[in-house]
C-alpha cells in the first residue's frame, strides 16, 4: 500500500510541478491573485463548454455554420434549418444568440470527422470515469491504480477499454478515426531517428532479413508512411497485432508489408529482427504488464544486433507541460498506465535486462524515440 501511495504522490507531483514557481505573495498581490482566479474560472467552465459543444454536434447545429462562411448565423437561422428552440441555441452558444466567425472557425474544425470523433471519444468514453475519479480514489484509499480490470475506467464501465471496444465496435472506430486525424501534421519517428545509420547492418539487406516489426501497429499505417518516405525495402517489414486489428494490413502487401496476428503478451515469434518498434503501447499499461511485454520481446532479440525502438513521451522531472500532464492522467484513468520520465524509463528497461542506448527527442513536445538494447 505504501508503494502505491508513493506512486500516486509522484503522479500528483507531476501535475503540480509548477506550484513551486508561484510567488510567495500570490494571495496578496492583486495581479497574481487575479491571474490565478482567471485560471480557476477557466477550469470550472470546461464541463459546461464541453457539454454545450456535444449538444451542438448531436443536434447538427454546427453543420449550419458551414454555409456562407464566414458570415455569422443567428440562433433563429440555425433553428430554422436544424430545429431546436432559438433561446436554447443562444444559451448554449453563449454569444448573444449568434455564432460569430471566430466561433465558426472552431466549429468547422470540429466538423472534420476525425476531430468530431476525437471530441466524442473524450466526452462519451473518457469523460465519465474522469468525473468519477475523485470518488474512485477515495474508495480505494488513494492508491495508484495498477490493474486495468479494476481501474477507474473498468469501475465506471464494468470492463476495460479493450473489452468495451470489442463489445461496442463503434467506440473503437471512433477512436481510430480520431487517432488518424491527430497523427496528421505530427512528425514521424524516422524524421528524428536516422534509420539509415542506426539500423545500417540490416537497412539495405536484400535477403530474408527482418528490418522492422511494428508491434501493436494495427493496420500498418506507420510502416506505410515509412515505405512512402524511405522507399520500398528489399528486406522484410512486418506489422503485428490482434487478428481484427491487423486485418487491414493485407492491403499493404504490394508495399512489401506483411501482416501477422500476434498478442504481445505471448513470446515474440520472429527471431533476430533488427528492430522491434512500439508506438504508444507502454503508456497504456502499468509497469508489471510492460515488463511482461518486454520479456516476450527479448525472447526474439539477438544480443549485439537487435534493438527495441519505443516511440513515446519522455516527461521532464519537473515542469511537465499541460499536454504531458493531460496524457499522463488520461492513461492512468483509461488504462492504469502512465507517461514516464527518463528516470522511470531507465528503471523499467533495467528491470528486465535492457539498457537505453540513446533518446532521440522531438523538436516539438515531449515525444521521443527511445533506442534500447540488451544489457
Amino acid at each position: 500500500m505504501a508503494d502505491s501511495k508513493a506512486l500516486l504522490k509522484e503522479r500528483l507531483a507531476k501535475l503540480n510541478a509548477s506550484v513551486d514557481a508561484l510567488p510567495d505573495n500570490i494571495f496578496t498581490d492583486a495581479k497574481a491573485r487575479e491571474a490565478v482566479q482567471g485560471q480557476i474560472s477557466a477550469l470550472k467552465e470546461v464541463p459546461h463548454q464541453s457539454a454545450a459543444t456535444m449538444v451542438a454536434l448531436k443536434a447538427g447545429w454546427l453543420d449550419v455554420l458551414n454555409d456562407d462562411y464566414p458570415r455569422s448565423k443567428t440562433a433563429a437561422e440555425i433553428a430554422a434549418v436544424k430545429g431546436g428552440e432559438p433561446e436554447l441555441i443562444g444559451k448554449l452558444a453563449q454569444d448573444n444568440k449568434s455564432c460569430s466567425p471566430s466561433k465558426k472557425l472552431m466549429a468547422l474544425t470540429l466538423l472534420v470527422p476525425g476531430w468530431t470523433n476525437g471530441f466524442k471519444h473524450f466526452f462519451d468514453h473518457c469523460g465519465p470515469p474522469m468525473l468519477k475519479l475523485p470518488d474512485y480514489l477515495a474508495r480505494t484509499g488513494y492508491k495508484n491504480p495498477q490493474d486495468v480490470k479494476t481501474g477507474p475506467f473498468a469501475d465506471t464501465w464494468g470492463k476495460n477499454t479493450w473489452a468495451l471496444y470489442e463489445a461496442e465496435p463503434e467506440r473503437g472506430e471512433i477512436f481510430n478515426s480520431f487517432m488518424t486525424a491527430w497523427k496528421k501534421g505530427h512528425s514521424s519517428w524516422f524524421d528524428r531517428y536516422p534509420v539509415e545509420t542506426q539500423l545500417s547492418d540490416a537497412y539495405d539487406m536484400s535477403d530474408d532479413t527482418v528490418l522492422l516489426i511494428d508491434i501493436g501497429g494495427g493496420g500498418g499505417h506507420v510502416l506505410q508512411d515509412f515505405v512512402e518516405q524511405k522507399g520500398k525495402r528489399k528486406n522484410r517489414l512486418i506489422v503485428q497485432d490482434l487478428p481484427a486489428a491487423v486485418s487491414p494490413a493485407k492491403d499493404l502487401q504490394p508495399l512489401g508489408i506483411e501482416g501477422m496476428s500476434y498478442d504481445f503478451f505471448t513470446p515474440q515469434p520472429v527471431q533476430g529482427a533488427k528492430a522491434y518498434y512500439f508506438r504508444g503501447i507502454f503508456h497504456d499499461w502499468p509497469d508489471k504488464a510492460c515488463q511482461e511485454i518486454l520479456r516476450n520481446t527479448i525472447a526474439g532479440m539477438k544480443k549485439g544486433y537487435s534493438k527495441v525502438l519505443i516511440d513515446e513521451m519522455v516527461l521532464p522531472d519537473r515542469g511537465v507541460t499541460p499536454k504531458g500532464a493531460f496524457f499522463d492522467l488520461s492513461m492512468m484513468v483509461l488504462e492504469t498506465g502512465s507517461e514516464r520520465t527518463l528516470a522511470q524509463w531507465h528503471e523499467l528497461m533495467g528491470s528486465v535486462g535492457l539498457r537505453i542506448e540513446k533518446v532521440w527527442p522531438s523538436k516539438a513536445g515531449p515525444a521521443s524515440l527511445i533506442e534500447v538494447v540488451l544489457e
